[in-house]
C-alpha cells in the first residue's frame, strides 16, 4: 500500500493511504503517525479520492487532533 505525504512539511503527523487494491476502486484513508503512544493508527473512514482524504488530513492536522480511538498497529 502506497501512503502519500502531504506536501509542505516532513513533520506531519498525518498520510494519506491508497488503499485501492483492497477494494478494487479508488480508496483512500488515513495514516497518523502517534509519536506519543510511539504506535501508527489508521482512520475508520475512507475516501473515494485522494483530494478529499488530503482535504481531511490537512484539517486534522490543523487542528492538532490525536485521534487515539484509531486502530494501532
Amino acid at each position: 500500500m502506497k501512503a502519500s505525504a502531504i506536501p509542505h512539511s516532513s513533520s506531519r503527523r498525518f498520510q494519506v493511504r491508497d488503499i485501492s487494491a483492497q477494494y478494487g476502486w479508488p480508496t483512500f484513508d488515513l495514516v497518523f503517525h502517534d509519536a506519543e503512544s510511539s504506535v501508527v493508527r489508521y482512520s475508520e473512514a475512507i475516501w473515494d479520492s485522494e483530494a478529499q482524504a488530503l482535504v481531511e488530513a490537512e484539517r486534522l492536522e490543523a487542528s492538532h487532533a490525536c485521534p487515539v480511538h484509531w486502530e494501532a498497529s
